[in-house]
């Protein structure tokens, strides 16, 4: 597989885990501070693990000098935090 496929693999499988668990109007709720904070600090901290879990997998890829290399990254789903 490409990088470029790659990364996309794993950016689709980051917006994937955090659907699963976050879905859209909750994101825009938690946005707008509507939810009690608690929540909306879980809500925020389970989306940015999730980025960052992603731009770790980009680099990984990124920086690897064969395919095989590239395609040995996989994504983490972070551990989803209480109050979610």
């Amino acid at each position: 597989m490409k990088k470029n496929d790659k990364i996309i693999s794993i950016q689709q499988s980051c917006e994937a885990f955090i659907l699963t668990h976050v879905q859209p109007f909750e994101q825009a709720n938690a946005a707008l501070g509507i939810y009690e904070p608690a929540r909306c600090e879980a809500i925020k901290n389970y989306i940015a693990a999730c980025r960052n879990e992603y731009l770790r997998c980009k680099a990984l890829i990124l920086a690897a000098t064969t395919n095989d290399e590239a395609d040995s990254v996989t994504f983490i789903a972070p551990t989803i935090p209480e109050g979610l």
